[in-house]
């Protein structure tokens, strides 16, 4: 009984190198996209879970609310559009006021949607 062979190539396996031919090169536009992403989910899930620390008014359910936007914009920085960039900028922005708030969980909100707003800003210069 034969055996069917199949081709193998004596090649190696192809590498992504940089320059230096130091390793992958992920490039800055798709590590701060990543970091947006990170940055997106995190500020999201702590306007969500503020609504179990605040009491509830017209206020803290309009944070929710801009929080599951962003938990949303999270979800879409994953991918390479550069719609959710601008949305991210655009819904980051509307809540850069909030650092002078009262409550702990809002100015660290305030904070990483500063970072988020860099970052993203930063992700749509350098992408392709």
């Amino acid at each position: 009984m034969n055996k069917a062979k199949l081709p193998t190539s004596n090649g190696s396996a192809p590498t992504r190198t940089d320059q230096r031919g130091y390793g992958i090169d992920l490039g800055f536009g798709r590590v701060s996209r990543h970091c947006a992403t990170a940055l997106a989910i995190l500020a999201g899930c702590l306007a969500v879970a503020n609504l179990w620390l605040v009491p509830l008014s017209e206020a803290s359910l309009l944070e929710a609310g801009r929080g599951v936007i962003l938990l949303l914009l999270g979800i879409g920085l994953m991918g390479t559009a550069r719609l959710s960039l601008f949305l991210t900028l655009i819904v980051a922005s509307s809540g850069v006021g909030s650092i002078t708030a009262t409550t702990d969980i809002l100015r660290v909100m305030a904070v990483m949607e500063v970072c988020l707003i860099t970052t993203a800003a930063f992700a749509l210069v350098t992408s392709r």
